[in-house]
């Protein structure tokens, strides 16, 4: 009897509980359908208290029903957490991280020659590079097996394997054979490279921050510009959507000229530590300027060294507004090679502090244009006869109007002025002719032809590069701050 009475009290309290329940219902205003039925199972149900698996377990079920949901209905969650965490599959990780995923192998590009298969390339860091292989190698054996009479698909596959294997590489080079041995191991694309773009004025391009191979190159890249007696760098990051968070720090403590600078900080859960802060170990370069290039393509790791830059007061940013990425992610491998990316963590800049959504401004906003050249349209040019500073005429003015289309001169004028001078000399190093301090007849008749060549094409007029370069070039004329010494070191002046 007593068992009965406790039923029938159980239904009645039931009964009771159906009518407060207007969250479910029309009259609900807050909260959605879902949201209400969840609330009642997490209020009331007895398997609910104080667990926090049901939700798991209630998805765990749906997709046993639907497994072909699975990636829609984990996405729709991980949304919920914010826009970076997701739920990828092998293919789909590999699409959207390229930059970051790298290959097990010894490194090579392979093309087929007329005489077999040819190495087209070799991947800096590479095991292929450390044993010596070179472009133009012909592959002869691979592991004993005859190569000459294999197409590079067959080839290739004879150079896979499982990381850690040796292979051994007969090539022809120059009529003589050579035999290396190479250890496969995991290869990543580099994504920094450099050149001088005006006396003591260095560029330096970094496409993404993948893995370690990029600090590495960067790092050869800084440590040699004493020896050039450089004096300004431009960082291009434009493009660049970020990568491994590590290496944008030692990027900027490699620029950083004092000690117990603080470049920025890196916030994590509180049972994971909370915020962590990054300070220089000083000792970098001191360099006259640093600019930065950054556009809409900027994000993550690359905004991380363009802001902490800035905000230190070491570099000066120019070009458009960054992308606005700043949180960080784990790439979690799972057992049946999908990848979950998930937030871990939030970056913050000394001043700014967290940029996401918001992204960076830089100190110098400009952007690129595009022109496009109608060689019949401009202004007749005279190549038969030098022009000289200081003359004013229709000829410099038709010499200046190439100049502008070509982004070496900011206005056609018909003065010979000192920015036109610069003008010239620009071209004439950018097309390897001799300095002149005037403009010679086999001047005005490369500009004409670089015209012709021209004609009829639209292309992007890069107005941020020109302007870092003018940037550096003004801080290159100014007094050096250091001597580079013959050991290959440098002291401060």
């Amino acid at each position: 009897m007593k068992k009965f009475a406790k039923r029938l009290a159980a239904l009645a309290l039931s009964a009771t509980l159906i009518v407060p329940a207007g969250a479910i219902t029309q009259d609900g205003q807050s909260e959605t359908w879902f949201d209400g039925v969840w609330a009642l199972i997490d209020t009331f149900g007895l398997k609910a208290e104080n667990n926090p698996y049901v939700l798991q377990n209630y998805i765990n079920k749906y997709l046993q029903e639907h497994p072909e949901e699975m990636y829609n209905v984990i996405n729709d969650i991980l949304s919920l957490l914010d826009t970076h965490s997701m739920y990828l599959s092998s293919e789909e990780y590999s699409e959207g991280f390229s930059t970051l995923e790298g290959f097990v192998g010894i490194g090579v590009g392979l093309q087929q020659g007329s005489g077999g298969v040819v190495v087209s390339e070799v991947m800096r860091y590479s095991a292929a590079e450390e044993a010596g292989l070179e472009i133009g190698d012909l592959i002869i054996v691979v592991d004993g097996k005859d190569a000459t009479q294999m197409n590079n698909t067959e080839v290739a596959e004879l150079l896979r394997g499982q990381e850690g294997t040796k292979v051994a590489i007969t090539v022809r080079r120059q009529g003589r054979e050579l035999t290396v041995t190479c250890v496969r191991r995991q290869v990543n694309q580099v994504y920094v490279s450099s050149q001088t773009m005006a006396d003591g004025v260095e560029y330096i391009k970094v496409s993404a921050m993948g893995s370690e191979n990029d600090w590495t190159a960067f790092s050869e890249i800084w440590q040699g510009l004493d020896e050039k007696n450089t004096r300004a760098v431009i960082l291009d990051l434009r493009g660049n959507g970020g990568g491994v968070i590590d290496i944008a720090f030692r990027m900027a403590d490699a620029m950083v000229q004092d000690a117990n600078v603080y470049l920025a900080g890196v916030r994590w859960r509180e049972d994971m530590g909370g915020l962590e802060e990054y300070f220089s170990t000083g000792g970098g370069l001191p360099l006259n300027k640093i600019i930065v290039l950054v556009d809409g393509g900027t994000a993550s790791a690359a905004e991380l060294l363009a802001g902490s830059l800035q905000d230190n007061g070491a570099a000066v940013l120019v070009g458009e507004k960054t992308y606005g990425k700043g949180q960080g992610q784990y790439h979690l491998d799972l057992i049946n090679g999908d990848k979950l990316v998930i937030t871990t963590l939030q970056l913050e800049l000394p001043e700014q502090g967290c940029w996401e959504g918001i992204g960076l401004t830089p100190d110098i906003q400009i952007e690129n244009r595009t022109v496009t050249v109608n060689a019949e349209r401009l202004t007749p040019l005279d190549t038969t006869q030098d022009i000289r500073f200081g003359t004013q005429s229709d000829n410099v003015y038709a010499m200046t109007e190439r100049l502008v289309l070509l982004g070496l001169l900011d206005e056609a004028t018909n003065t010979f002025d000192s920015s036109v001078m610069s003008a010239v000399q620009s071209f004439l190093e950018s097309y390897e002719m001799e300095p002149q301090l005037y403009a010679s007849s086999e001047m005005l008749q490369a500009l004409d032809a670089a015209m012709q060549t021209l004609d009829g094409q639209t292309y992007e007029l890069d107005e941020q590069l020109l302007t870092a370069l003018e940037i550096g070039k003004l801080a290159a004329a100014e007094p050096q701050q250091y001597t580079a010494l013959p050991d290959g070191s440098w002291k401060k002046n």
